[in-house]
């Protein structure tokens, strides 16, 4: 099962509220949130699109946001100006739905690749490439398959999970199949969140983060 990638587009043009949401998430390959706050936090957003048209300016809202993105990337939408921050990609308008959607990919495989790159996850910053939780001074390392449980539950949520797709997903097991690989895995990773361990929970319709 492929996970929509999260976007926040931050605009105050109701064509581009209405249109590169229902245009970007028509094959499922992403899902796109828009707010016209530009002091918005990025959440639970992969990618952030900014319109340059939104005040005070695509420079200071670049800014802000680079500083509060933990890497993630950011494209900004339309503009002239310069002294943009470094990582900020700018997208020409009119904007070409193919020419947004490349970028996007490359973006994105750039971003999972890095182990620069860092996720809010709780009181942590959760790096995927890199298989680490930081908070503060402090390294938690995760196995590949922890930082895997991790990557998915995260991209999942607040959807929970069932036992079953995880298990496809991560272990490439059938349904059918008898293992107690996924509670020993939880049971680790809850143990190295200490304190922070009930971020990740079990609910009625499966594990959830967060």
């Amino acid at each position: 099962m492929t996970l929509p990638r999260r976007i926040l587009l931050l605009t105050a043009d109701p064509a581009l509220t209405q249109l590169l949401p229902s245009q970007l998430g028509q094959e499922g390959e992403f899902a796109v949130a828009a707010t016209d706050d530009p002091e918005a936090l990025p959440g639970e957003a992969e990618v952030l699109l900014l319109d340059a048209a939104l005040p005070p300016g695509a420079a200071e809202n670049a800014s802000r946001l680079t500083e509060r993105a933990g890497g993630r990337p950011i494209l900004l939408l339309g503009g002239e100006e310069a002294g943009l921050p470094r990582g900020v990609e700018r997208v020409p308008k009119p904007i070409r739905l193919a020419d947004l959607k490349h970028r996007l990919h490359a973006r994105l495989a750039a971003f999972d690749a890095s182990p620069e790159a860092a996720i809010p996850l709780g009181p942590f910053s959760f790096h995927a490439a890199g298989r680490m939780l930081t908070e503060g001074a402090r390294r938690i390392r995760l196995t590949e398959t922890e930082a895997a449980i991790l990557s998915y539950l995260h991209r999942a949520a607040p959807r929970p999970v069932p036992r079953e797709e995880l298990l496809g997903e991560v272990w490439g097991y059938s349904a059918a199949v008898a293992t107690h690989t996924l509670e020993t895995h939880i049971y680790r990773l809850r143990r190295k969140l200490g304190e922070a361990g009930a971020l990740l929970r079990r609910e009625p319709g499966g594990y959830c983060i967060g």
